[in-house]
């Protein structure tokens, strides 16, 4: 089934692999968010038969679901890739019946949940995010993205200690100490999302990465644009994500029937005069589709490089006007 030319293809499968279900003939609702910590979907399906339905709510076994979207026949995008269904339901509103399954991956429920104690053999982070992995037996990947050089090696000047909790409170610590977000990418990659200041600019590749060009006509909506801000909703995009990097100074800023003079000083407005910095970092995305409705949307909050504020030593601003 397609609504405008929108697909989406969902499939089921067990922990060793073996096919439960294709829905992709039916239609399917869904919600997949990219968070700090643990990326989550809510997948909805329609007027699945009630032996499929028992399988997926009443059965023992784990299952797996994998979601690939595509638009007007062009090329096939794995949205969401062997999340772990952690709870089902579903109910009648006729002449429906709706399934809701919601998923997070899969990874989270095998190993970031584990306490363990790690050792530290130094003080850095990579040695200290190394220890972890080896301490819950995790083959997976850490990226990096958009730290200032040097930052991953450096030596904390606390001495070497245990780490003691779970997978996910260690790495959270982590967080808090260095600077940084973390996101969970399928079940073998966590991106470390650093978020630089305006000094620290030149000491990130963040200039270098490639970044993803907003076009106005591409928005559903108008960007809500601050100073170190940025908040948009755009046609469904699988590529913009926690650690993309997007470049607004294609987004016009003026409405189509404003005069000459606008017309043509708006397309550098939102750089030179709202954010200073056209280049914003993806920190939350949220994809929303469905094969049946209009929906097929991407809302992202992102953040740019800035400096901070100072307020002025002799300001009288914080005296009661009581005593005036």
């Amino acid at each position: 089934m397609k609504r405008f030319g929108q697909e989406v293809m969902v499939t089921i499968q067990s922990k060793d692999g073996v096919g439960i279900l294709d829905a992709s003939g039916l239609r399917i609702d869904f919600d997949y968010r990219q968070l700090p910590e643990f990326s989550r979907a809510k997948i909805t399906i329609y007027n699945l038969n009630a032996e499929t339905i028992g399988n997926l709510i009443g059965g023992n076994q784990d299952h797996y679901i994998t979601l690939s979207t595509r638009l007007h026949g062009s090329q096939e995008f794995n949205m969401v890739d062997g999340f772990y269904i952690s709870n089902s339901m579903d109910h009648k509103k006729v002449p429906d019946t709706i399934t809701s399954l919601y998923c997070y991956s899969g990874a989270r429920r095998d190993f970031y949940e584990k306490p363990i104690s790690a050792p530290v053999n130094s003080s850095s982070l990579r040695s200290r995010l190394q220890s972890l992995k080896e301490a819950v037996k995790w083959k997976g990947e850490f990226q990096d993205l958009v730290f200032p050089e040097g930052l991953m090696d450096a030596k904390s000047k606390r001495p070497g200690s245990q780490m003691n909790g779970t997978f996910t409170q260690i790495l959270r610590e982590l967080g808090k100490e260095y600077g940084f977000k973390w996101y969970t990418l399928g079940d073998d990659i966590i991106q470390l999302v650093y978020q630089p200041s305006l000094d620290q600019v030149k000491l990130t590749d963040l200039d270098d990465k490639p970044t993803i060009v907003l076009d106005t006509n591409n928005m559903r909506a108008n960007p809500k644009l601050s100073p170190a801000q940025l908040q948009i909703i755009s046609n469904l995009d699988g590529d913009i994500q926690p650690g993309a990097v997007i470049d607004i100074t294609k987004l016009l800023t003026a409405e189509a029937d404003s005069d000459d003079f606008v017309l043509q000083t708006a397309n550098d407005y939102a750089r030179d005069s709202v954010s200073g910095y056209s280049k914003f970092l993806v920190l939350e995305s949220i994809h929303q589709g469905s094969n049946y409705t209009g929906s097929w949307t991407t809302t992202a909050n992102c953040v740019s490089p800035q400096t901070g504020t100072r307020a002025p030593v002799g300001a009288t601003w914080f005296q009661r006007t009581q005593w005036e």
